[in-house]
């Protein structure tokens, strides 16, 4: 088994149950997650919510701007096909904690306070990845908080580009002080992990969705990535068996 390598549920799952649900985190950790991803946004009132899009439109029955509405109208909202909740944060690491590790993707750049407070009050910032496409706000919170590891989904990250990472000098890429990077499958290769971990970033892929992912996946771990993004829970028993072999 690759030592530390992360299994993580990307929303949960995102196959046969609704995204960012307690029934989707559930389901990656009965099926072998040690970590689970899921997308934070700010209600009207404050508070911190799992939802991927910053509209309510497509994973459920409401529709309009997710900031919109306070955290007890957005508990009268449900999930499309299993008819949940939207949970807050609290809510998973109310379910979780001492179960999983957490990768909190920022969706906004107001949640900096919301968000530390809740780390503080539950003892968590050595176990979450705090990540983002904003490079500026992950690297601010890396400076306030160092024991939280940090992410930057470069793909469409805001800061630097793939291309400018794979072009800077050394100096400049261990000044950023990332914990880990996120890339698309399709762009992962392996002269970009060499470079990460010439830096010593570990590398993250997500988007396996497509008609043979199980391949791509065992291909980019020949390559020595370390950590998938699993958009189906069923596959992580899977590469773990074959894991177990390297």
């Amino acid at each position: 088994m690759i030592p530390d390598f992360l299994y993580i549920g990307h929303r949960g799952s995102r196959v046969n149950v609704d995204e960012n649900t307690i029934s989707a985190f559930k389901r990656a950790l009965e099926f072998g997650a040690n970590c689970i991803e899921f997308d934070v946004r700010k209600t009207a009132d404050g508070e911190l919510v799992i939802l991927h899009d910053s509209t309510l439109d497509r994973t459920t029955n409401g529709s309009g701007l997710l900031n919109e509405f306070t955290l007890a109208e957005i508990k009268e909202f449900k999930t499309k096909t299993q008819n949940t909740t939207i949970p807050s944060l609290t809510d998973v690491f109310d379910e979780f904690k001492g179960k999983l590790k957490f990768m909190i993707e920022l969706k906004e750049s107001n949640l900096q306070k919301e968000l530390s407070e809740i780390l503080r009050e539950y003892e968590l910032f050595k176990d979450c990845i705090i990540s983002g496409r904003i490079l500026i706000d992950i690297l601010e919170f890396k400076n306030l908080f160092p024991q939280c590891r940090i992410c930057y989904n470069i793909t469409k990250g805001q800061g630097i580009s793939l291309d400018k990472f794979m072009n800077s000098s050394n100096d400049e890429k261990i000044s950023l002080k990332l914990d880990l990077i996120n890339l698309q499958s399709r762009l992962v290769s392996k002269e970009f992990l060499e470079v990460c971990h010439k830096n010593k970033i570990k590398v993250l892929s997500w988007d396996f969705l497509n008609n043979n992912p199980l391949q791509k996946i065992k291909a980019l771990i020949n390559l020595g990535l370390d950590g998938i993004l699993f958009d189906n829970h069923s596959n992580i028993p899977q590469v773990k068996s074959w894991q177990s072999h390297f």
